[in-house]
């Protein structure tokens, strides 16, 4: 038997003991993660949709008392209550139109025309919007709820937000037993007959795992399209999303952002997807090789499950690290937040970006594949 037809014949093997093992476990996770998600999505939309026609309510019981208030009064006061009543009127238009559908041309009448008298320097949010409803307004799409939750929609922000974690535990779950059970099930023996090739059965287990967990993923993007289609209605493939370096930390304010003119790009919401998936893929790889190597440095299932596990945990208190947190490869695991910015305002670390996660990414997906290599010529039972 070749070289060649060894390393699939490994591969293969490694599939059809994943699969064995493990099917139940992604068929249930499946449904907990795309369907129980989608469901507590819709849940947390409808609670919000209830608070916020309470708070819309109060607010016009409270613009009507003022009315009142106001033709009963006269001199410094009706002044002070006509200053109360233009902040409430406006708190009230802002709040009802960022929950309802918007005119995609009235938008850019009104942007066009803040623009043109508004600084240059607090112009980069209104340019930014404007380019949005160009986008959408030369595909066609006439109306717009940007509070609206869709399938196309929920499918890419769940690959682009901390929800990752999920798919981590996972991911743990599926690499860090591969061959700490062969070692503690006896059965690496077998496998080491093929000792000239102990780099293909180390191999074969990191390449199955990916497989695994990447099907999983793009199963579970399509699940999350079709439940968000069932839950919220399809909407447009083409409604765009800003990426790119937009958001820069002040100086000495660390909770405060400022937008830069013109420094964005837009992507549509097929691209922004896709990408989304593609990135999440690429930092799950990063995780599965890193328990892989975990689960041939300890030999132990339940030792490197709990590394695994504490390693996932680490994302959720990352904020206490600083700028070290950029380093986690947890924090890494929804690249999209580095490139829209959200981990820059989340982390208050002007350091975030793409690039710089792709970097961080790679440096531990290299250092986990060397090390589990180089353990894996000295594999022995």
């Amino acid at each position: 038997m070749s070289r060649h037809s060894i390393g699939w014949a490994l591969y293969h093997n490694e599939l059809e003991k994943l699969w064995a093992h493990r099917a139940r476990v992604l068929l249930i996770a499946f449904i907990l993660i795309v369907l129980g998600g989608s469901f507590i999505v819709y849940n947390s939309h409808q609670s919000a949709k209830t608070m916020q026609r309470q708070t819309i309510a109060m607010m016009q019981s409270q613009v009507a008392t003022l009315h009142h208030q106001i033709k009963q009064s006269s001199g410094t006061h009706k002044a002070m209550l006509v200053t109360e009543l233009k902040g409430d009127e406006q708190g009230l238009r802002q709040m009802t139109s960022q929950h309802n559908t918007l005119n995609v041309a009235s938008q850019i009448k009104m942007l066009k025309t803040e623009l043109k008298h508004s600084p240059l320097a607090s112009q980069g949010p209104d340019r930014e919007e404007l380019a949005q409803y160009q986008s959408m307004a030369s595909h066609g799409i006439r109306s717009y709820n940007p509070n609206a939750e869709n399938g196309f929609r929920l499918a890419g922000q769940v690959f682009s937000n901390p929800a990752m974690m999920v798919f981590a535990l996972l991911a743990v779950g599926l690499a860090a037993d591969r061959i700490s059970s062969e070692v503690e099930g006896g059965t690496l023996g077998g496998l080491l007959l093929h000792a000239p090739y102990r780099l293909k059965v180390y191999l074969a287990k990191l390449l199955a795992s990916l497989t695994v967990i990447w099907g999983f993923m793009a199963a579970a993007a399509v699940g999350f399209f079709i439940a968000g289609s069932a839950f919220f209605g399809i909407g447009s493939a083409q409604v765009p999303h800003v990426v790119g370096i937009r958001v820069n930390i002040l100086p000495g304010s660390p909770a405060q952002v400022q937008v830069p003119v013109q420094t964005f790009h837009l992507l549509p919401q097929w691209s922004y997807d896709l990408l989304s998936l593609a990135l999440a893929m690429i930092a799950m790889g990063a995780l599965v090789a890193i328990a892989l190597m975990i689960s041939i440095l300890t030999r132990s299932t339940v030792i490197a499950l709990i590394i695994g596990a504490l390693l996932v945990v680490s994302g959720a208190l990352s904020h206490l690290l600083g700028f070290f947190a950029a380093w986690d490869p947890v924090v890494q695991l929804p690249l999209m937040a580095d490139w829209t910015r959200k981990a820059t305002a989340q982390f208050s670390i002007h350091g975030f970006s793409l690039e710089s996660g792709l970097m961080v990414v790679f440096t531990w997906t290299a250092a986990a594949i060397v090390v589990g290599l180089w353990y894996a010529q000295r594999l022995d039972v």
